[in-house]
């Protein structure tokens, strides 16, 4: 039987081993380096049951320098700081794999309600997931179908994503980060409601098939990966469910794409390092992919 200790250290990254970090490493020939994380800002679009980005000053530039001053400083240093409230679900996120669970499972069968405690996840938590240094492959769904934005509740199928592979010249290989652009995340710059109401997405089918090519992480630029309204109502966030409780594969969500299709880079060093938020079950991060 698995121990939970064994569980933490488990899933998809076990991948990320010396040679894949070396060989992807050896795609960089430019050093140009692509953001790929939204701006973080309290007008962010955010789903309507989590509470908003709040941003409020903690020390001021006059403060600190009425302090020093007391002190005898002549130079009269002035330093700022905020305070910073967040839901760990929100802007560009990692998901960590006890983040979800279905039936009351999580990934290597742990029981989802003694997993999670007053303190967080006492396993699969944030703090175990390494950085990620890897390939990364874009598939720009939208422009392979001549369309600035895919519509809502599209399903993505396997036969596009491979569609759009072989017309590139790509494959998916073991150890990557897949990305999916769907020309959604425009109307997160709009702050149009959609975003946070419906998306195309992955199903079960394509969900299962990515997860096969034995890849790290999925990520979109949608707000939660998966097809909505979903393909089977009786099985809403399939997608969760196959990478997150299955398979051992995290997801990334609400990216910014735009620009690596506009300069139709479709292969390059991906990296994201994750904060090690003990417990955490997602964080805001900034992934980047150079080439």
């Amino acid at each position: 039987m698995t121990t939970t200790n064994e569980i933490d250290e488990i899933g998809a990254m076990k991948l990320l081993t010396p040679d894949r970090i070396r060989s992807a490493a050896a795609l960089v020939k430019q050093g140009k380096i692509y953001s790929l994380g939204q701006m973080l800002e309290p007008s962010m679009p955010h789903l309507p049951r989590h509470p908003p980005l709040v941003v409020a000053p903690f020390t001021t530039p006059y403060q600190s320098q009425r302090r020093w001053e007391k002190r005898g400083a002549k130079n009269l240093p002035g330093t700022a700081s905020e305070r910073v409230e967040v839901n760990t679900h929100s802007g560009t996120h990692i998901d960590a794999l006890g983040h979800w669970s279905n039936c009351n499972r999580s990934y290597g069968d742990l029981d989802a309600r003694e997993n999670y405690t007053e303190n967080g996840l006492a396993h699969l938590g944030l703090e175990r997931i390494p950085p990620i240094f890897t390939r990364g492959i874009l598939i720009d769904l939208a422009g392979h179908q001549g369309k600035d934005m895919l519509e809502a509740g599209k399903v993505v199928t396997v036969t596009e994503i491979q569609s759009f592979m072989q017309d590139h010249r790509l494959s998916i290989e073991q150890g990557d980060v897949v990305l999916l652009h769907t020309g959604w995340s425009k109307l997160w710059q709009q702050r149009d409601l959609r975003y946070c109401e419906t998306e195309p997405g992955p199903g079960r089918e394509t969900a299962t098939w990515l997860a096969d090519q034995r890849i790290v992480a999925l990520g979109t630029d949608t707000m939660a990966v998966d097809v909505d309204p979903p393909e089977d109502p009786a099985y809403p966030r399939v997608v969760h469910q196959i990478m997150l409780v299955e398979r051992g594969v995290h997801l990334i969500e609400n990216l910014w794409l735009d620009e690596l299709v506009r300069d139709k880079i479709y292969e390059f060093l991906f990296v994201l390092a994750t904060p090690k938020l003990k417990g955490g079950s997602a964080f805001p991060v900034e992934p980047i992919a150079i080439i």
